[in-house]
């Protein structure tokens, strides 16, 4: 099930854009190790197309359509029966990572130019069971100044998976 991005409308893909330009322009678009040689060469591309007209599953399916992606071998579960099992798993997750990211940060970037200082918390993508400490974030405000200022961060592996303070991936941020 892909994340419920509550405000993906034109005025936050603007500023995803923005953010995703900054990136490339500064030399620091993260790529992620599990991109293959034509991934690499691709990656820019297909994720702009995504932050423009796509959603998360999008990406996924175009990652896995130009093969740009191979799985880790530490990432595949016993009940993936086949390797595309895993591929169609490392896809799914590295999309919906990097566009969660540029959304989140499209959506800080838009709430302080609106003049909002605060995003409120709220489960994008249902979790079951529930997770007690993902779940008692629900409804707590976060500064968008400071998400922001996280999210643009250069990290040395991979990128948070959602909120940095929290690691359940199921979580995002809405305007109040």
């Amino acid at each position: 099930m892909s994340l419920d991005l509550a405000h993906l409308d034109e005025s936050t893909r603007q500023y995803m854009l923005a953010e995703f330009d900054a990136d490339v322009a500064s030399g620091t678009l993260y790529r992620s190790p599990q991109l293959t040689d034509d991934g690499q060469r691709d990656y820019q591309r297909l994720l702009r197309d995504a932050l423009l007209t796509g959603t998360v599953a999008s990406l996924a399916d175009e990652l896995m359509r130009w093969g740009s992606v191979r799985p880790l071998g530490r990432w595949q579960h016993a009940k993936e029966a086949l390797p595309s099992d895993a591929l169609t798993a490392a896809s799914a997750l590295l999309a919906e990572r990097e566009f969660h990211r540029f959304y989140l940060r499209g959506l800080c970037r838009r709430a302080m130019d609106e003049g909002v200082q605060t995003l409120v918390i709220y489960r994008a993508k249902p979790a079951t069971p529930g997770r007690a400490t993902a779940d008692a974030m629900i409804g707590i405000r976060i500064t968008a100044g400071s998400l922001l200022e996280d999210l643009r961060g250069v990290f040395d592996s991979w990128p948070p998976n959602g909120l940095p303070q929290c690691r359940d991936p199921g979580l995002s941020v809405r305007l109040p």
